[in-house]
């Protein structure tokens, strides 16, 4: 087999892995404007794809040729927030749409979670903390105005929605999470800056942002005593504790046709790849850190128990340093 005949096939068994193949078939006519016949020459590689056709093509399906050709020695990631020029900002609830689809497909999957900090789909429980940090990330990296954390009522349909299909997820698939007991430090300081410069409109909204929070450990508490997501029923989450420290959260998940690592570096804004090399390299990384963890849900007792310990402690002088602020800063 000559050197390209062997790259054409290599590329579009890369796509039918990604896509059905009859979607490979029509797509790749319609983005190369070519007949049934002459596509499948292509496809078979008895037709020389040219360079501006795999380019185009590589475009049109969204991949990468690194990850096609050198998986093992470059790393392609996709920036889903990436604005296009001349927009002020991206909906992330539409954008994270797409991603929750992903979970919701019907086929055996598995997802580890390896959290800096909380990971995110515990927020779609608590609109009022979901809200400020959308207000946060907005802020940061879209509004030029001054900040505003008001409750934004329009989303919170759309969390509901996201509640469910997560729901539903981690009742009938293996998950694992590694948490530590930082994990919501960044909260508590992003909260307590906020006070400081008189972000938030309405004090109100501090006092159930509070009340979120609390709501949201006594969730986090169900759900390490259960094994599942919302602490009700036995499930297959299991938790574990490291408290060696870990500056990345880190999502892997693993189905039969998909192999997907997201990297966050900025909740919520993450990076995504489907390198299957680097998927492996992280999985083998992220086992040895569990192979160091401790058990804390369902039998995991003892450090279960220690653990939410030192998480009400640091809530109730959270608690209290945000009641000295919001004296200063709002009376």
């Amino acid at each position: 087999m000559n050197l390209q005949k062997e790259y054409q096939e290599l590329f579009f068994k890369y796509l039918t892995k990604k896509h059905a193949s009859e979607v490979v078939l029509h797509d790749t006519m319609e983005a190369l404007n070519l007949r049934k016949g002459a596509t499948y020459k292509r496809m078979n590689g008895d037709t020389a794809l040219t360079s501006a056709e795999m380019v185009e093509l590589s475009k049109h399906f969204g991949i990468s040729l690194d990850n096609v050709f050198q998986p093992e020695k470059f790393i392609s990631t996709n920036h889903p927030f990436w604005k296009d020029e001349g927009t002020t900002s991206v909906d992330f609830m539409d954008r994270l749409s797409l991603y929750m689809a992903t979970l919701m497909r019907e086929e055996e999957s598995h997802m580890i979670y390896l959290a800096n900090e909380l990971p995110i789909f515990y927020y779609f429980s608590h609109h009022y903390i979901f809200n400020f940090l959308l207000a946060i990330w907005n802020h940061l990296h879209w509004d030029d105005d001054r900040l505003k954390i008001v409750e934004n009522k329009e989303i919170n349909f759309k969390l509901e929605n996201f509640r469910k299909d997560i729901t539903k997820y981690y009742s009938s698939t293996p998950i694992t999470e590694i948490w530590n007991s930082n994990m919501l430090s960044n909260l508590y300081q992003q909260i307590l800056f906020s006070i400081s410069i008189r972000a938030f409109e309405d004090i109100k909204y501090i006092e159930n942002l509070i009340k979120d929070i609390k709501a949201l450990i006594e969730q986090l508490r169900q759900a390490a005593f259960t094994g599942s997501r919302e602490g009700n029923e036995e499930g297959d989450l299991k938790i574990y504790l490291n408290e060696f420290g870990n500056y990345l959260n880190v999502l892997l998940y693993e189905s039969e046709d998909v192999k997907a690592g997201f990297i966050g570096f900025d909740i919520p804004q993450f990076l995504i790849t489907s390198n299957e090399h680097f998927f492996n390299y992280s999985m083998k990384w992220i086992n040895k850190i569990k192979k160091r963890s401790v058990l804390i849900s369902s039998d995991g007792y003892q450090y279960r128990e220690l653990f939410f310990l030192k998480m009400e402690t640091d809530f109730k002088q959270f608690e209290e340093r945000v009641e000295k602020m919001v004296n200063v800063y709002y009376n």
